[in-house]
């Protein structure tokens, strides 16, 4: 009957804060927010100083739980960031791998010391975890130059200590490795694609799928810009019409290229044009008074990355035309459209009226035609029989 009678005793002495022996000192002080809430998945780090008096002597063993202080639902231990804190100590703690339901709750501070001296902190600490990961990965992607070894990086949602992540990437081929780095119990977690890039790559979607606890996920994505050299395309031509030189130099690379034709002399003398995806540049000329036919024209394309050159051969295309039509390709196509659709209707309207004309001509002598010409009172409609 004592011993049970001490047992309820040192519980609600617990309960209120207070040690397990007489005379003990009550000037503790804490100092730690009350709440926080963390997604399932992550962790939740909490920073935390305290006091003491100071007939309590070193060391302390400082521990965070959850439930009954005799037979606690969960221990934590603390964790220090080696930081002097003049009259404090350090009582952070980490909750890592949160899960709904079972890491949620209050969570209170207890300091052991001496022989079996325990002080418990009225001061708790609510934990809050939601179910949906609205965090992403983070996906650092450096300047991608064709040929040169390229790293890129994803990094796991979170600071938390060795986390239970898959990482799987999506869009492109190469080689994956994990690494970390950080402080003790706050660190970063990535997973490296390590990939040479070509210039297909350029504009191509890659995806990290970041996979917590086998069932949580989260999924970012970018759109790579690989820089390459200028290609001057085969699609490039050179015509002579007459005595005028009409020259095209087509040319890809990223960042888009500028074209150059030294046989301008440094005039500006020809156009220009980008497409819509902007890693093509095409460059007209047009020279009058030009009879070298059979000769090659030089075509110089540059960017950041480099340069290069093509020498175009000349062809001849005959007499110039009497007409120089001024229209650009799309008036030429829309023109050519309009005259075929009035020949069409013409046609159309044509094979009309004959067929009308023969379906109006005069019917044979034992034709019945069926007239309304006079309605009678009693709405009887009259035949008549043409001779």
């Amino acid at each position: 009957m004592l011993q049970t009678l001490l047992f309820i005793l040192t519980v609600i002495k617990m309960t209120n804060c207070e040690t397990l022996y007489p005379d003990a000192p009550t000037n503790f002080y804490i100092k730690v927010e009350e709440s926080f809430t963390g997604e399932a998945g992550l962790c939740i780090r909490v920073f935390c100083f305290f006091t003491i008096p100071q007939s309590v002597s070193d060391p302390i063993r400082i521990t965070w739980f959850k439930g009954d202080p005799q037979n606690p639902a969960v221990e934590l231990p603390y964790f220090s960031t080696n930081i002097f804190y003049p009259h404090e100590k350090e009582c952070n703690f980490l909750l890592n791998h949160l899960v709904q339901g079972k890491s949620d709750g209050e969570y209170r501070l207890k300091l052991e010391w001496g022989e079996g001296k325990v002080y418990i902190f009225p001061q708790t600490v609510n934990i809050t975890v939601k179910t949906k990961l609205t965090q992403k990965p983070t996906i650092s992607v450096p300047l991608l130059t064709v040929g040169e070894k390229a790293e890129i990086s994803c990094k796991v949602p979170g600071d938390c200590t060795e986390p239970l992540a898959d990482i799987v990437w999506t869009g492109i081929d190469g080689e994956t490795s994990r690494r970390s780095h950080g402080v003790p119990n706050q660190e970063e977690h990535f997973s490296i694609m390590t990939f040479h890039p070509k210039p297909e790559h350029h504009n191509t979607k890659l995806t990290c799928t970041v996979t917590l606890q086998g069932s949580i996920r989260s999924e970012s994505t970018v759109i790579l810009k690989v820089r390459h050299s200028p290609t001057i395309l085969n699609s490039s031509r050179c015509f002579v019409w007459g005595d005028e030189l009409s020259c095209m130099c087509v040319s890809s690379g990223v960042p888009l290229p500028q074209i150059y034709w030294p046989i301008l002399n440094g005039t500006t003398k020809y156009f220009s044009a980008v497409s819509t995806e902007n890693i093509i540049c095409i460059s007209n000329i047009s020279i009058s008074g030009f009879r070298n036919v059979n000769t090659t024209i030089e075509c110089v394309s540059e960017n950041l990355i480099g340069m290069t050159k093509m020498e175009i051969q000349v062809h001849n295309h005959g007499e110039k035309p009497k007409v120089s039509w001024s229209f650009s390709t799309p008036w030429i196509f829309f023109t050519l459209s309009v005259v075929l659709n009035v020949i069409f209707a013409s046609c159309l309207t044509v094979v009309l009226c004959f067929h009308r004309r023969e379906k109006h001509t005069k019917p044979k002598d034992d034709d019945h035609v069926y007239m309304t010409a006079r309605k009678r009172q009693e709405s009887v409609y009259e035949t008549i029989k043409m001779s």
